[in-house]
């Protein structure tokens, strides 16, 4: 990872830089699958050029996710030929296709409409460019990284917060230890050795850039949590930030109009800014 200072982005080509993390955060949790977890969860990615893709038996969005199409993929003919047959393979087809702010062309969500999709939510992508250490130190404390001898604790929590099935944690545990990746937790009260009340993880490219994600719970989806996770977060960039990260890029999924909410205080008080918004569009089968 280069701890050199990059240069400050805005607008499209932030959007793609933004979205390349992303994508290969995703691309790097599926290949960090053990193989019988990715057997029994049908786990697959398809990346050429600028499109990349994840597939699986999850029923959930990010599981399987057209990432890049429009930004910076090319939208034409050959890039939804590839989109219906990747996940045609799947069984159902079922998958959810990202549009941001910049995706190109303008009429991107209009010929999503006309083949099939339609609109299913929203996101507020929110990025940090450059360290910020002044605004960390204040949030950073009462977490603690998560290591071999925590990790089965780390995952059973994850796995018990969505409600997913057992073979989950095997995948998670694969990712502590893997290059790229930190994970961080917040004990209740901050306390050692209580139990654990927010997890996150972070997944860094050797270029400085960072994807923070796998959070649980979901602040202000599934618990009122914004200040155990803003001190979680405060950590993973801390310690991100010591090993050359330079930019961190995140989402707010209950995003407001007036950018307004707690979710944006929050982050905002760690230097993020909310840069655009990032639309959901759902195609249950092919067809």
């Amino acid at each position: 990872m280069t701890s050199s200072n990059l240069p400050l982005l805005s607008g499209y080509p932030l959007a793609v830089r933004a979205e390349r993390i992303d994508a290969a955060n995703w691309l790097d949790d599926f290949a960090g699958a053990p193989a019988p977890v990715s057997a029994a969860l049908g786990l697959a990615t398809y990346c050429e050029r600028d499109l990349v893709m994840v597939r699986s038996h999850i029923p959930f969005s990010h599981f399987n996710m057209v990432l890049t199409l429009g930004c910076p993929a090319a939208v034409d003919s050959r890039a939804f030929e590839a989109i219906d047959a990747f996940y045609s393979q799947g069984g159902g087809g079922r998958h959810w296709v990202l549009v941001n702010d910049y995706s190109q062309p303008a009429d991107l969500r209009d010929q999503l409409v006309a083949r099939g999709y339609a609109p299913d939510g929203a996101w507020d992508r929110v990025v940090l460019q450059g360290a910020a250490a002044d605004k960390w130190a204040p949030h950073a404390h009462g977490c603690e990284l998560v290591t071999p001898a925590s990790a089965q604790q780390w995952s059973d929590f994850i796995v018990h917060c969505y409600g997913m099935p057992a073979v989950i944690g095997g995948w998670l545990n694969a990712l502590v230890g893997r290059r790229g990746w930190t994970h961080a937790i917040r004990r209740e009260g901050g306390a050692a050795g209580g139990k654990i009340v927010m997890a996150r993880s972070l997944y860094c490219d050797d270029e400085g850039w960072a994807w923070l994600g796998i959070d649980a719970p979901i602040p202000g989806v599934m618990a009122p949590c914004f200040e155990d996770d803003q001190s979680v977060v405060a950590t993973l960039l801390a310690c991100a930030a010591a090993r050359g990260a330079r930019a961190f890029v995140s989402d707010i999924e209950v995003p407001s109009a007036r950018r307004d909410s707690e979710a944006y205080r929050r982050w905002g008080e760690l230097g993020f800014s909310a840069v655009y918004r990032r639309e959901l569009y759902v195609k249950s089968q092919q067809g």
